[in-house]
């Protein structure tokens, strides 16, 4: 079996005894964030201007309505 997929192989097969972060994945408009401790880890997008938008850089802290904390 092959398996395609932008999800990383730890987080498909997630070890519950694991020590690794827990991620969460929320969709925002025109892409999808990856989450790590309620911070921005990466974003992944087909559009090239989010890439440059302030709002998604890593290591950002995510609020729930879209936009990092100041």
């Amino acid at each position: 079996m092959i398996l395609h997929s932008i999800v990383s192989i730890p987080d498909i097969f997630c070890n519950t005894e694991s020590s690794l972060p827990c991620r969460e994945y929320r969709a925002v408009n025109g892409g999808i964030l990856e989450l790590e401790g309620g911070r921005i880890k990466r974003l992944i997008s087909t559009d090239p201007a989010m890439y440059l938008d302030r709002r998604y850089m890593p290591d950002t802290e995510y609020k729930e309505h879209g936009l990092p904390a100041k």
